[in-house]
């Protein structure tokens, strides 16, 4: 059987070659026509359109030939291709004119045009002829790879080559040498096994299997292994450590002990931040994959499919974090259109419906792609950075400041360690633990645990804030207070009352916590130097100053504001945060799974009120906030009835 598929192999191979030659012309001559339709759409004025034609030339024919010229002449010059699609689409977006588009895509065309001769008659992909495609070196596409794991796959790689060639050739001692290079210098020594064991699931059992597969073949050196199976060995060995290095994240890097030689560390490949180019298309193809699987009649698995694809591709890939660091409500919308696409499979709507959502993911993605590849200045760094933590810390700041103010106004100044400051310290503690779990323990389901503790978090605040909130309102009056005040009662805070201030300080500022730990950690990653990492710190310096300020301000005003008007202020604040966080917790818990929302019919909602309202057109999510305004105008109705009596 063996020796029957030889013979059709290269039976075939001829044609295999003419065929293959043929498709790269016709892909060269595909790019051209479709960047002549992106100069008459731009020339007409439809500048969306020729972006996304000029993106689409990219995913849709480039990438086709991008292996055979990295493999063929450089991965510099294919990665200088690719760059080139990138910078077409900034300067339609730029407004060029239409000559300056014209030359830039001329210049591209001709340096296609130049590569076409050297990848005809270059080597092949031997994946598309070999009878073992998965086994051999041409097939790894190490580009999504950092610069250290690329380096170490490719040593490794490269050792377990020359072992298979001293093995073949009869130097028993050189291949056993190369074996063991590749397992202890390579393997071990860059950490790379920690981050295998660290960031994926199941890594443990995977680590196990890689090494124990690299001690058999040197096992098998002794014991006179056939040539057959000590090259089949070592292939599935690079196989497995190339698999592993394709799930790593991108934060897994931190374990990295690399040291890069001078021409990676100098290669102009990645100046620019994290190319996330690749998870783009890998979303664009699994929802046009979804979509088929859609029009099949398979509702459910496609439902499932789509949310599959935001934590494989979305989250996994670090894009989220980096879209979040740089632009928290593109984030927020990509999140809410992945929803929406299957909430409206959920409601069986007809399929130009859904590609219409889809392609607004599509145009969303682009818009982050572009923020997220563009270069990570130390300035750049440094804004990012401040607006991350004066974003995430005001919402935390006002319920805190709140309970501060309360505590002063009312004589509690001595409990303010015991409810504020130990549970402020504990948040931001428990923020850092929480953050770690999710990104070692978790490994690839990190995305969805981490909904759903965002999720679940919310939602408890959400019961924290109304008892708070109506606490504080029936306690309003301003008789009762002045003669609270007057007569000094220091222990008027009851220990239920305090338990409740304490857990309501520290689930406003752990809610934040643990999302403001991996957006600095995304930014992080981006810096490339110690100027970077002076410039987030310095940003992150700046923002707590100013947190701080604005803190002691409102302290200040707090105190001098009458009671009545500070607590129906603070109590209006409280009863506001916990709507929105309803509706909040409750696309938290559909992002993690736990259940698919259903849209209602004829409602939309601008972006700004899902941003500024937590307001979202599904009855899953605006059901419980319509029974929360409700449950308030009840309250204070009742309320008022009671103090009318009184």
């Amino acid at each position: 059987m063996r020796n029957l598929r030889i013979f059709l192999l290269l039976f075939l191979l001829p044609f295999m070659l003419f065929a293959n030659e043929k498709d790269y012309e016709k892909i060269v001559k595909d790019i051209k026509i479709a960047f002549d339709n992106v100069l008459v759409e731009y020339q007409n004025g439809n500048t969306q359109k020729a972006v996304m034609d000029t993106q689409n030339a990219y995913f849709g024919l480039f990438e086709d030939i991008e292996s055979a010229i990295r493999i063929n002449i450089s991965a510099k010059k294919a990665y200088a291709l690719e760059k080139q699609f990138g910078q077409i689409r900034k300067a339609i977006k730029a407004n060029e004119t239409p000559e300056q588009i014209k030359e830039r895509i001329d210049k591209l065309n001709a340096e296609i045009n130049e590569v076409l001769p050297k990848i005809l008659g270059g080597h092949r992909l031997v994946g598309e002829y070999s009878e073992t495609p998965q086994n051999t070196p041409s097939d790894f596409d190490t580009s999504k790879f950092s610069k250290e794991w690329r380096f170490v796959f490719t040593s490794i790689k490269t050792s377990l080559e020359n072992a298979i060639n001293s093995y073949e050739n009869g130097d028993l001692a050189a291949a056993r040498k190369f074996i063991e290079d590749a397992k202890f210098i390579h393997y071990r020594n860059t950490k790379f096994e920690i981050a295998i064991r660290q960031f994926l699931d199941k890594g443990q059992s995977i680590d196990g299997d890689i090494q124990r597969k690299m001690s058999e073949a040197i096992s098998g050196i002794k014991n006179g292994l056939s040539k057959d199976d000590f090259k089949a060995k070592l292939n599935a060995v690079t196989l497995a450590i190339y698999d592993a290095a394709n799930k790593l994240p991108s934060d897994s890097v931190s374990v990295a002990k690399v040291e890069l030689p001078a021409e990676i560390l100098d290669d102009d490949s990645d100046e620019s931040g994290a190319d996330f180019s690749q998870v783009v298309a890998n979303i664009n193809q699994k929802m046009q994959n979804v979509l088929e699987i859609y029009k099949n009649g398979k509702v459910d698995k496609a439902m499932s499919n789509a949310q599959d694809i935001y934590f494989d591709e979305f989250e996994a890939s670090g894009m989220e974090n980096k879209v979040g660091a740089i632009d928290v409500n593109l984030k927020t919308a990509i999140e809410g259109t992945f929803s929406q696409i299957v909430a409206l499979m959920k409601s069986n709507k007809d399929e130009n419906t859904i590609k219409t959502a889809m392609d607004t993911l599509n145009s969303q993605l682009l818009t982050a792609l572009e923020k997220t590849s563009s270069e990570s200045s130390p300035w750049a760094l440094f804004i990012w950075s401040l607006t991350i933590i004066l974003r995430e810390g005001f919402e935390a700041l006002i319920i805190v400041a709140a309970v501060v103010a309360y505590l002063l106004k009312t004589g509690n100044a001595s409990k303010m360690g015991r409810v504020v400051y130990s549970s402020v310290g504990v948040a931001v503690i428990l923020s850092f633990v929480m953050a770690w779990i999710m990104n070692v323990i978790f490994g690839s389901a990190a995305g969805q645990k981490r909904e759903l503790m965002e999720g679940i978090t919310m939602l408890v605040a959400v019961g924290l804030l109304f008892y708070v909130g109506f606490w504080l309102l029936s306690n309003a009056g301003a008789k009762k207070w002045s003669e609270y005040i007057k007569n000094q009662v220091n222990e008027s805070i009851s220990s239920n009352s305090a338990t409740a201030l304490w857990w309501t300080v520290f689930l406003a500022v752990f809610r934040e916590g643990a999302e403001t730990v991996l957006f600095y950690q995304a930014l992080i990653f981006d810096a490339k130097n110690a100027l970077g990492h002076t410039m987030i710190a310095t940003g992150f310096g700046v923002g707590l100053v100013v947190l701080l300020v604005v803190y002691y301000i409102f302290k200040i005003f707090a105190i001098k504001i009458p009671i009545k008007p500070f607590f129906l202020f603070t109590s209006a604040i409280i009863f506001y945060m916990s709507i929105v966080f309803v509706g909040k917790g409750v696309m938290e818990l559909v992002e993690g799974k736990i259940f698919i929302p259903t849209t209602i019919e004829g409602l939309k909602f601008p972006e700004w009120a899902g941003s500024w309202f937590g307001l979202q057109p599904y009855y899953e999510s605006l059901v419980p906030q319509i029974l929360m305004i409700l449950a308030l105008v009840i309250g204070v109705l009742i309320m008022k009835s009671k103090q009318k009596q009184s």
